[in-house]
């Protein structure tokens, strides 16, 4: 006897973006995008404070204090109509001391039935009509030809389910959650043993939360959600957030730097010992900072560093450095 078919859950979607960028690419064009609309003073005020709080209580307040972050409210963009998707995006920018870049735009769709593919849909770059390009175009109007990609796009899908429990919501999404982890948007199904391993990598604390991180994305679900918070993020997100702010500008901080190895080594001693200084003091996230965080922030830190490629990028410029 067949059992009958799950009906699928309906969820309080949301969507950061981050989209990182070099400091070669963010002086090369221009920085600020045209035509959006002013964000309210109390959003943009209570985006920065919130953040601002996390990332004190994540790193300390001396770092918070040598302002190696920058974070300004860009706008909000206008998106074209279409039911069910978000009306606009909310667009930020965090600077590192360094010159890299994360655009950080946050979407709130209205609530709707789990629909991954859709959403994946909606984030695919290699798409030249999806949402994703659609935003990333409006950012670097300037960008032409080959090289008019982002250094790194990362997407952070937060769902917040609130009639059902997370063992619920796994048994009738589990699979479609691994999609959208992996922005997959393919027809074929994954294997149920890869499903199950995605799903077991949870580094989440909370009773009925889940936290995961792929190469391709970030997704952290919230069941039984009961916060009254009309943020487009709860509280117990910004930490990732945080954590994958910092990961993406430190893969733009290092490839910044495998390009200046690229041009050719610098020729004079002091030159040398410039680009060396230049190194530790981009890369003090990598050799400390991110190294302090604890518990949760500290999963997410590891695996970013090996999913991202960040550790590879590290070994390199180390490698180099020493030529």
């Amino acid at each position: 006897m067949n059992s009958a078919p799950l009906s699928l859950p309906i969820v309080q979607p949301a969507f950061v973006l981050l989209f990182a960028v070099t400091p070669d690419a963010m002086t090369r064009h221009t920085p600020m995008p045209t035509g959006l609309q002013t964000l309210p003073d109390a959003l943009a005020e209570s985006y920065r404070s919130r953040l601002d709080a996390m990332q004190q209580r994540l790193l300390g307040e001396p770092y918070l204090q040598a302002r190696r972050l920058t974070r300004s409210a860009v706008g909000r963009l206008p998106l074209p109509d279409d039911q069910g998707a978000p009306s606009h995006a909310d667009v930020h920018l965090v600077i590192h001391k360094s010159g890299a870049a994360v655009w950080e735009v946050w979407l709130q769709p209205p609530p709707q039935a789990l629909d991954v593919a859709r959403w994946v849909a909606w984030l695919d770059m290699d798409d030249p009509d999806s949402l994703a390009r659609y935003i990333w175009r409006t950012l670097r109007p300037t960008l032409t030809g080959q090289g008019n990609d982002p250094e790194m796009m990362l997407p952070l899908a937060v769902l917040r389910c609130a009639s059902c429990t997370l063992d619920e919501l796994l048994e009738s999404s589990g699979h479609a959650l691994v999609k959208l982890l992996h922005r997959d948007v393919s027809d074929e199904r994954f294997k149920a043993s890869f499903v199950q391993q995605e799903l077991a990598a949870d580094f989440c604390r909370r009773e009925h939360g889940l936290s995961l991180v792929a190469r391709n994305g970030a997704i952290d679900v919230h069941a039984q959600a009961t916060d009254t918070d009309d943020s487009p993020l709860p509280r117990n997100t910004l930490p990732l957030l945080v954590t994958l702010e910092l990961l993406c500008l430190e893969r733009a901080v290092l490839r910044s730097f495998l390009n200046r190895f690229a041009q050719g080594v610098y020729g004079t001693t002091e030159d040398l010992v410039q680009l060396r200084r230049d190194i530790f003091d981009g890369l003090e996230e990598y050799y400390g900072t991110l190294a302090k965080t604890h518990g949760y922030t500290a999963e997410a830190t590891a695996l970013g560093e090996s999913l991202f490629g960040i550790n590879d990028l590290f070994d390199s410029v180390g490698n180099d450095s020493k030529r």
